[in-house]
């Protein structure tokens, strides 16, 4: 296995979101690991873009793409929890894909770098402009064609 590729794909993961925003719906009465309490049917959102850059979890470089942190000192993939990033859930709920999904990444990533050269503009570090944006279903209500 290619440990630096998966942990560049995972840092990736952790900065780079397809989704900034998400939310959980209640089953039961519960508690936060804060001690807010929820209700049945409450809905929770968190935001995984935010968790993925909060120096408490990832400490003061949280900003930085870093691929190291997810490689123990062998250098050899290692993830503390599967909670700590949100690109697939994680507990009974995980996407049934993930290792699909990385390793069709990782298989297109190999490809890339098999036939092209990568090589940053101008020889400096470019910083990466992240745009968030929120649609709207379309209308299917009989009265929307009015």
């Amino acid at each position: 296995m290619m440990h630096f590729l998966h942990a560049a794909l995972t840092e990736t993961l952790r900065l780079y979101l397809s989704f900034p925003l998400d939310n959980k719906q209640c089953f039961g009465e519960d508690v936060l690991p804060d001690g807010s309490s929820v209700s049945k049917g409450d809905i929770v959102y968190y935001a995984p873009y935010a968790m993925g850059r909060m120096e408490y979890l990832w400490g003061k470089d949280a900003e930085v793409f870093r691929p190291e942190r997810w490689l123990d000192q062998n250098g050899v993939f290692q993830q503390e929890s599967p909670f700590i990033i949100s690109a697939f859930q994680a507990g009974p709920r995980i996407c049934l894909g993930k290792e699909f999904a990385y390793m069709q990444m990782e298989i297109f990533a190999a490809v890339l770098l098999r036939f092209f050269v990568f090589r940053l503009r101008d020889g400096e570090n470019a910083s990466v402009k992240y745009r968030t944006m929120l649609t709207q279903s379309r209308c299917t209500s009989s009265r929307a064609s009015m």
